[in-house]
């Protein structure tokens, strides 16, 4: 049980490939739909827009195994279906929108095929997490607890191409993916610009204001 006695541990893999999914309990993800990714291009743990990290930092769906340490077999990746979710996500901890410190970027892309992800966002047409024994509170429960529940969900289900959940910030739509979804990650972004680009203080100052985040 999490710290905050909401979420339960998750089942074992085998249980959970038991269990299987029923109708609306998985999510397709179209390739015209466009996700957003806010993301460091200097400092720690930087990788390109496209990539898949196989550690670090500790987020909420990682799926590495234990212990903890580089895990290329599970990689995974974080984006947005709105500016807002991604930029929130990014910029949690001290809540300001920093357009300069570590180079942030705001990227927009398309998927170049069909995804299949596991739902668990609160407008899921099903309600896999509370079928199989847990709580919607796996889009805001400690890190700790909804790593277990990613390391069971890909050990489960090692075809899946990730997990559709709530962002803790915006409340929008997120995806942490799987690697296989690796194959549907575009060459090309539809759109990438550094924060303080001109062009992006239409998109940047009704995010701040929605999240009352700082913006610099």
């Amino acid at each position: 049980m999490s710290a905050q006695g909401m979420l339960p541990d998750p089942p074992g893999p085998a249980i959970l490939r038991d269990l299987g999914f029923e109708s609306g309990e998985t999510c397709v993800i179209d390739p015209c739909e466009v996700w957003w990714r806010a993301h460091f291009t200097e400092g720690a743990h930087v990788l390109p827009w496209n990539r898949f990290r196989s550690f670090g930092p500790i987020l909420r769906f990682d799926p590495h195994r234990l212990p903890q340490g580089e895990d290329p077999t599970r990689g995974v990746w974080y984006g947005g279906s709105t500016p807002d979710s991604a930029l929130g996500e990014l910029f949690q901890t001290d809540r300001v929108i920093d357009r300069r410190r570590n180079r942030p970027y705001l990227t927009a892309l398309s998927f170049t095929r069909t995804l299949t992800v596991l739902d668990v966002a609160a407008d899921s047409e099903g309600a896999w997490i509370t079928r199989v024994g847990g709580t919607f509170a796996v889009s805001t429960a400690a890190h700790a607890i909804t790593q277990q529940w990613a390391r069971a969900v890909a050990a489960a289900f090692p075809d899946l191409d990730g997990i559709r959940y709530n962002s803790r910030y915006a409340g929008h739509a997120c995806l942490a993916l799987f690697l296989p979804s690796e194959s549907a990650m575009p060459a090309r972004p539809q759109l990438s610009l550094p924060l303080d680009h001109p062009d992006l203080i239409n998109r940047l100052a009704p995010a701040a204001k929605r999240l009352g985040y700082l913006l610099v």
